[in-house]
């Protein structure tokens, strides 16, 4: 068994925001981006005008965590339902940047990084929220299932560009 896995969750359990947000990056983190199967379910999912604007964010997020971070990020196949800590927490930064939980969005890059992330780094991961809160979709992570979309606490907008960071 592989310890990376999360155990006891999947994909499907997450529903549809966190199965394209984790399929999308997967594909472009093994360079599969030429795949016309996966520009044009980016198409279908966020529209045809901006399918391929959603996609190239998630090309730069891949680059940045795979050509900018101190780590190795861990990936499980494009096609799986399993998913590893890494790519939940991948997840979990882009479902705190849905829910204005800023200061979270930046831990989890900042782990997936393994250093503090820059302010392009945090505004690409801002970018992807904004798409998926386009289109009414949630992504959901472990750590952000079933919770709200805006914090009754946070008087902030669900989602701003960060500077400055």
């Amino acid at each position: 068994m592989n310890s990376s896995l999360v155990v006891n969750k999947t994909l499907t359990d997450l529903g549809p925001g966190a199965q394209i947000a984790t399929f999308g990056f997967r594909a472009c983190a093994f360079g599969q981006t030429r795949c016309c199967c996966l520009l044009n379910l980016f198409k279908d999912f966020f529209g045809a005008d901006q399918g391929g604007r959603v996609l190239g964010r998630f090309v730069r997020l891949a680059e940045c965590l795979g050509n900018n971070g101190l780590r190795r990020i861990d990936l499980t196949v494009p096609n799986a339902i399993t998913f590893t800590h890494d790519e939940a927490s991948l997840l979990s930064a882009l479902s705190s940047m849905q829910h204005g939980a800023y200061a979270q969005a930046r831990a989890h890059m900042t782990w997936l990084l393994a250093r503090s992330p820059h302010t392009d780094e945090m505004n690409i991961l801002s970018d992807i929220a904004s798409f998926f809160s386009a289109q009414d979709m949630i992504v959901e992570s472990p750590e952000y299932q079933s919770m709200p979309t805006r914090r009754e606490t946070d008087e902030r907008p669900a989602l701003c560009l960060v500077q400055n960071v």
